[in-house]
């Protein structure tokens, strides 16, 4: 038996209570004689329920069932956080389907191929395992990220340019802290990041929704409210834009920065699911080369959601301001981190794993369009890969009533109101398509 199966066992025969509070537990020894365990099993299962505070170990006595204790499976949920559907996704346990969810499924990660190098990281790289680490970024991964977005984006960046952060959420939040002054207005996509949205209300920023199309921001919006007000910053999804999926087309991009030039705002590209296009796509900072436009990625969408490494390119003069920014708000970083990803970055591991996540996205997106399409679902945008669809039904005129039923088959979806600024999405939501399935789908009949 394996030790994370002996550990469940017993979690089990506690909330059934086998054992009831200020209980002695059997013995390492005879529980190791009645289940067929290894001694070995029995003590790191006592020790992780000691850690999580459902046992008390007394020296010379043994292991007692803690006076005071809860299920072991049970979360308590801050008040107020339990109806929040991005809290609801990321809190929900793993019998749900996370359908609305912005990240892969466990099952989609070549788990074998990431330890494999992590292993030979912590071999060569064993001091940065205590280490702080360079604040700006680790220079031999930042070096390997120039040659990087040179080959995806044709973006011609220098080390000097670039600033690692904790994933891709950071940098947002060091952008808008260096941008933002209370009052200013702000353009973002809408639908968008819902996160985002509050990111910049916190900097004290008035929320703009550019309504997204199918070639990108509508440029007619941004015209509409720039004859009116003073804009500081745009920002965008340029590929697999969430939550609808789409892209922005050469012209699209180009008219963007035009306005952004003529009326002196900057454009914040927020490139996260760049690296999921299986072609080099179209971006902002290709055509700026970083002089007015803010580049942000992000390795945490394709490799691990607990790898928190993302990156700024920018101008070099807005380096040291964000720099400043990140050691007043995070001195650490994780040095370890950013030397696994210099080592898939240099030895060709990253390329191979994303090549392969590539080509199963664009087959998963077509599966889930025809499943979705078949059932009477729409959506106006139809992307060609990457994770997410914009869905809605034509006789839902309110999602509501549909995802609570969902939630009763353990799907959860994210609704649209998650994603707007000031219109109306109760018809829509966003599905990510690599939690789709035929079985999911049969919940999806009108």
């Amino acid at each position: 038996m394996r030790p994370h199966s002996l550990l469940a066992q017993l979690k089990q025969r506690l909330e059934a209570g086998e054992w009831l509070p200020g209980q002695r537990m059997p013995s390492i020894r005879k529980l190791t004689a009645a289940i067929g365990c290894s001694y070995h099993d029995v003590v790191s299962s006592y020790a992780r329920l000691v850690s999580e505070g459902v046992l008390t170990a007394i020296p010379g006595r043994g292991y007692f069932v803690a006076s005071h204790t809860r299920q072991t499976g049970a979360v308590d949920a801050p008040a107020g956080m339990s109806a929040d559907p991005l809290f609801k996704l990321l809190q929900g346990g793993q019998h749900y389907t996370k359908l609305g969810s912005g990240w892969l499924p466990p099952a989609w990660r070549d788990t074998e191929l990431l330890a494999k190098a992590i292993r030979r990281t912590a071999r060569l790289e064993q001091s940065s395992l205590a280490e702080y680490g360079d604040i700006q970024g680790y220079l031999p991964m930042r070096k390997q990220l120039c040659v990087h977005l040179k080959r995806l984006t044709r973006v011609d960046a220098r080390p000097s340019q670039l600033l690692t952060t904790l994933g891709a959420t950071q940098a947002l939040d060091l952008v808008a802290r260096l941008l933002i002054k209370p009052g200013d207005h702000v353009f973002v996509d809408e639908p968008g990041n819902g996160n985002l949205i509050k990111l910049i209300q916190l900097a004290g920023g008035h929320v703009v929704g550019v309504r997204r199309t199918q070639d990108g921001p509508s440029v007619e919006d941004m015209k509409e409210h720039l004859a009116r007000h003073k804009v500081k910053a745009f920002f965008c999804n340029s590929t697999f834009h969430n939550p609808t999926g789409g892209n922005i087309s050469p012209h699209n991009a180009f008219n963007v920065l035009r306005l952004a030039v003529e009326h002196d705002f900057f454009v914040v590209e927020d490139d996260v699911y760049g690296d999921f296009s299986p072609g080099v796509r179209q971006t902002f900072a290709e055509l700026d080369n970083l002089e007015r436009v803010i580049y942000i990625g992000s390795f945490s969408k394709c490799l691990s959601a607990s790898l928190r490494v993302g990156y700024i390119a920018c101008s070099a003069e807005l380096i040291e301001p964000l720099t400043r920014l990140k050691l007043l708000t995070c001195v650490a970083v994780p040095a370890f981190c950013e030397r696994f990803v210099n080592t898939i970055l240099s030895d060709g591991t990253y390329a191979r794993h994303m090549q392969d996540l590539q080509q199963r996205l664009v087959r998963q997106q077509a599966q889930t369009q025809q499943l979705l399409r078949a059932r009477g679902w729409q959506f106006d945008i139809t992307p060609q890969g990457g994770m997410f669809l914009w869905v809605y039904h034509p006789e839902l005129a309110d999602l509501q009533p549909f995802m609570r039923r969902l939630e009763q088959h353990q799907v959860l979806l994210m609704p649209g109101s998650a994603f707007a600024v000031s219109r109306d999405y109760q018809s829509l939501a966003r599905i990510n398509c690599t939690h789709f399935s035929d079985a999911v789908a049969e919940h999806f009949k009108v």
